[in-house]
């Protein structure tokens, strides 16, 4: 429970709660290669949460021969906030539905894309869908775009610098999702399928909201919430450093019984880092005593 949290540092990082397969829109690492490169990083577990997606339940076996523990689980885009969900057992009606729900999020996102690749044309003539489909290497999400700025075309000197030129120049209006999840309703989704929910990066909820919102997730049963988390390699656009803004999460966890959880968010090769090193499964999470509290996610 809250009691037993304590500031992770990279030595004591055991599990890394939130990364990505190629199964997510922004990631192009296999599971298997993921899962090899958190073993050669001295994990003892991972979890592996897909962005509006499945995930690919065969990397059990592989983990296993690695002697590595595995949580398969998925991030639900959600309005203001994201919810992971692990463990979870989906009856067939419950599957059908999140398949049509995810290939409706995927349509919007390639809208969201076109649009978004339209605006930079302007600004550079050279950026097309194709160029940018062919860096991604899978069809591009708006973070392979600005990838493509900074890799390809050299327009930034890093992710966080095109991040804060799309802010600057508003370049990013109106490519939202249309109608997403309400939170509420995936927590109960997750729990209906016998998992844990968690609120993944709270912090990137918009400040008047975060509080509200953790009393309505609490009422709905919230079985923990993303404490350790990389906000300034992730487009974290404040003043605070990742230690103020965990010591903020904590605070919205006050006199609440409830897991605390951390992770990277990986999405090799996306490289949040001056020198474009990209994050490394492992280099934020939790420690093993922590992760012991989840139980039966991990397999």
């Amino acid at each position: 429970m809250n009691g037993m949290f304590s500031r992770t540092t990279r030595q004591s990082v055991h599990y890394d709660m939130h990364t990505h397969s190629d199964r997510s829109r922004e990631s192009k690492i296999p599971g298997r290669l993921l899962l090899s490169l958190a073993k050669q990083n001295g994990l003892q577990g991972i979890g592996i949460c897909e962005q509006d997606a499945f995930p690919d339940e065969t990397l059990y076996a592989h983990a296993a021969k690695l002697r590595l523990r595995l949580a398969l689980g998925i991030e639900f885009s959600c309005k203001d906030s994201q919810i992971i969900g692990f463990g979870m057992d989906f009856s067939y009606t419950q599957r059908k539905a999140l398949e049509k729900h995810f290939a409706l999020i995927k349509k919007q996102m390639d809208e969201i894309v076109s649009l978004f690749v339209d605006r930079l044309h302007v600004w550079d003539s050279t950026v097309n869908l194709e160029r940018v489909a062919a860096f991604a290497g899978k069809a591009p999400h708006p973070t392979f775009v600005l990838q493509y700025l900074v890799q390809e075309r050299r327009m930034f000197p890093s992710l966080l610098n095109a991040l804060q030129f799309i802010a600057d120049e508003n370049l990013d209006r109106d490519m939202s999702l249309a109608d997403p999840f309400h939170p509420v309703e995936v927590v109960d989704l997750i729990h209906r399928a016998g998992g844990i929910a968690i609120w993944a990066h709270p912090m990137m909820t918009p400040l008047e909201r975060q509080q509200p919102l953790m009393a309505k997730l609490v009422a709905a049963d919230l079985d923990a919430v993303e404490v350790v988390y990389p906000y300034r390699e992730n487009g974290y656009f404040g003043t605070e450093s990742n230690e103020v803004l965990q010591a903020r999460t904590l605070s919205l966890t006050k006199n609440v019984e409830i897991l605390f959880s951390g992770g990277s968010d990986c999405k090799y090769p996306v490289s949040p880092f001056d020198g474009l090193r990209p994050m490394l499964p492992g280099e934020y999470g939790i420690t093993s005593q922590e992760a012991d509290l989840f139980g039966s996610v991990f397999q």
